[in-house]
């Protein structure tokens, strides 16, 4: 059984160079520490935090990892904006071991398109806004498999 947690990073500069070198926000900065901090009883069996390579999303996963000891941040191209959830899936498939608890860090529109898939629901049923946080059970990583067990917003 794999515990997920979709984190969408907080809330970001409007403009920059490029979009991977956006920075968050004092507001999304606060936001992602606040859904985290009162999710945090929920989240200590997290086992591996993850995050997409653009800052925003680098930036978020660090204020998590500061409520987690001995975690380090990974880093993924396949859980970029536009990342296919498919092969996010069979990723985490392929390094799904017995207890693992995985926080992903990520964005739009992949973090919905992901979400929506895992729990077999059409595209936009559940909303993930900045500093959006859901957890999902999968007995199996695939599309319909995810128990969606909570979805909290900033």
């Amino acid at each position: 059984m794999m515990n997920l947690y979709i984190l969408r990073h907080g809330q970001a500069e409007p403009q920059r160079t490029t979009d991977e070198l956006r920075e968050l926000t004092d507001k999304g900065r606060v936001d992602t520490a606040q859904v985290v901090s009162n999710r945090l009883a929920d989240l200590q069996l997290i086992t591996q935090i993850w995050a997409s390579p653009l800052v925003r999303a680098q930036q978020t996963a660090t204020i998590a990892a500061n409520y987690f000891s001995g975690l380090t941040i990974q880093t993924s191209d396949l859980i970029i904006p536009e990342a296919s959830p498919v092969a996010a899936m069979e990723w985490l498939q392929s390094i799904n071991r017995p207890n693992l608890s995985i926080l992903l860090v990520s964005h739009q529109p992949f973090v919905g398109e992901l979400v929506n898939s895992l729990c077999g629901k059409p595209a936009g049923y559940y909303p993930m806004g900045t500093s959006s946080l859901a957890a999902i059970q999968l007995p199996v990583v695939a599309a319909n498999m995810g128990e969606l067990l909570w979805l909290d917003h900033a």
